[in-house]
């Protein structure tokens, strides 16, 4: 599948994120929308993609997210992260996550998660952010 318009890589990811990835935003626009196209590399011994890669995926977007809420330049880091797997991804999906955040305080933050394929929820997860 080729990258779908209005995509470009995500500035400033991380060795990790980049050896996964590339994980790629939708430029524009007032949602913070990220992406993945997964490929054989990200399957389990099942064929299907790794729920490590997943929650992943979903932790780095629900940390994006906080960080643009924010604006306040703090530095921050996961404390919790639940995650639910609702569906099997497959190699070669294109996943698209979308977050919303719940409230971003002094010392802790909150957001929400949906990773999907096609409009289909695949993942949902929740994580609680602290100020470090």
């Amino acid at each position: 599948m080729s990258v779908p318009d209005g995509f470009a890589p995500f500035a400033n990811q991380g060795p990790f994120l980049e050896h996964i990835g590339p994980i790629l935003v939708r430029d524009g626009g007032d949602e913070l929308v990220l992406a993945l196209q997964t490929d054989e590399r990200h399957a389990n011994h099942r064929g299907t993609v790794q729920g490590g890669l997943l929650s992943t995926f979903a932790d780095f977007a629900l940390g994006r997210a906080i960080e643009a809420d924010a604006d306040d330049g703090k530095d921050r880091a996961t404390v919790s992260l639940t995650v639910d797997f609702l569906k099997p991804a497959k190699p070669g999906d294109w996943i698209e996550s979308r977050t919303r955040v719940d409230r971003v305080g002094g010392t802790l933050s909150f957001a929400d998660c949906s990773l999907t394929v096609e409009g289909r929820e695949i993942v949902r997860a929740r994580a609680v952010w602290v100020a470090v």
